[in-house]
């Protein structure tokens, strides 16, 4: 059989792969094919480089991690916080001018809703010293005769001032606060642009969520409060000292709690202006994200209720309703404030997002290291360290 041949499976030569035929007419030449391991071919779908040791890619993972972990080590206290926005403010030229113009319909308004609300304020309280005065403040049918009068009395004044907070001056704010945590967030990420009208439309549903949490939770606080300051003066001297011990440690952690969740819902709006939520799911990932970090966020949200109360406390007792200069100057330093205020939550947002991240750093530095300590092979660490290292690289 001419056309059968058969080869040799010796090699000729080192280094190649050469067989003979039996008459001696062709040559084979077959080159070894080389097998990677699985872990030199992940090796080179991470970084590129084929063939290279994997102890060296192991030593070079963990500089990766452990360098992003020096990044996030220093974590912003509630001072530190504050400094930065005020940095982030005055620092940019252009910021205070964007804002300036971004708050002059916020301002005009506000100095109308501000008038209307400190006169009729002023209005409801010469009405109600004017109700039993020596016994209303204990009497529930006084208090709930009292409510009625007053808004049979006050009707128009009181549905206006609903109306005029919930639509113009919600809406306004809103587009103070979209703008300055837009702002604030592209001078702190260097001119990366993030938000977009699609944004502004899930930052007004985040919105109409917030108003009516934080409405709803308010006005039950307050009547519930009111139930029982009624029920407490009304029992007998041994009962009411006891029972307004509880009374007013039940009302401090309530105002802590509230404190807390209005954090949280302020958050809710900065989520919804920067990342692709709106609505529960804003809320649910500003809680997750707030996380460990309430006392921060409570403190925050206290600041800003100070000032707020203090600015339309201020304005009522020195009559700013009567004087034109005085409620200017009022309006303007609120506005001041809200500015402050959503550059601070944008850098608390900030913080808590670096500081999940930080936690998924150390759980993948804790996996590299446990492997590290295994006996005989070392396994490479999940594709997780390479995508927490992406999003911080992008921080």
């Amino acid at each position: 059989m001419d056309h059968l041949h058969r080869l040799d499976s010796r090699p000729m030569s080192k280094g190649t792969n050469k067989a003979k035929s039996a008459n001696g007419e062709a040559w084979v030449t077959a080159r070894p094919q080389t097998k990677k391991t699985s872990e030199e071919q992940k090796d080179t779908e991470t970084y590129g480089v084929p063939g290279r040791p994997s102890s060296q890619l192991k030593e070079k993972k963990i500089v990766d991690m452990e360098s992003n972990h020096t990044m996030l080590k220093q974590k912003l206290g509630f001072f530190d916080t504050f400094k930065q926005a005020l940095s982030l403010i005055y620092n940019t030229n252009y910021f205070i001018l964007l804002t300036f113009l971004s708050s002059l319909p916020l301002f005009c308004f506000s100095v109308y809703y501000e008038l209307l609300l400190q006169r009729t304020l002023v209005q409801i309280s010469e009405f109600v010293r004017q109700q039993h005065p020596s016994n209303y403040h204990h009497n529930w049918q006084t208090l709930l005769h009292t409510a009625a009068r007053m808004t049979d009395k006050f009707p128009n004044n009181l549905i206006r001032l609903g109306f005029l907070y919930v639509v113009p001056l919600h809406l306004l704010e809103l587009c103070t606060a979209f703008v300055t945590v837009d702002l604030a967030s592209t001078t702190l990420t260097e001119g990366k642009k993030t938000a977009s009208k699609a944004n502004f439309r899930g930052t007004l549903v985040t919105s109409i969520w917030v108003l009516f949490f934080s409405t709803c939770t308010l006005l039950g606080s307050v009547w519930l409060a009111s139930i029982y300051y009624v029920i407490l003066n009304n029992l007998g001297y041994n009962c009411k000292l006891y029972f307004g011990v509880l009374y007013r440690a039940a009302c401090m952690a309530l105002l802590a709690k509230y404190l807390e969740w209005r954090s949280i819902w302020n958050m809710a709006i900065v989520v919804s202006i920067l990342e692709d939520a709106n609505g529960a799911n804003a809320l649910i990932l500003s809680a997750h994200l707030s996380r460990g970090n309430e006392r921060q966020g409570l403190l925050i949200t206290l600041v800003f209720s100070v000032l707020g109360l203090a600015l339309r406390w201020s304005g009522l007792y020195f009559e700013c309703y009567e004087r034109g200069n005085g409620i200017f100057a009022q309006v303007g330093l609120f506005c001041m404030v809200n500015v402050v205020k959503w550059v601070v939550y944008m850098v608390y947002f900030d913080n808590c997002k670096k500081r999940i991240l930080k936690k998924k750093v150390d759980m993948e530095m804790g996996k590299v290291e446990r492997s590290n300590v295994r006996t005989g092979k070392t396994e490479p660490a999940d594709n997780n360290s390479s995508d927490c290292r992406t999003q911080l690289e992008t921080e």
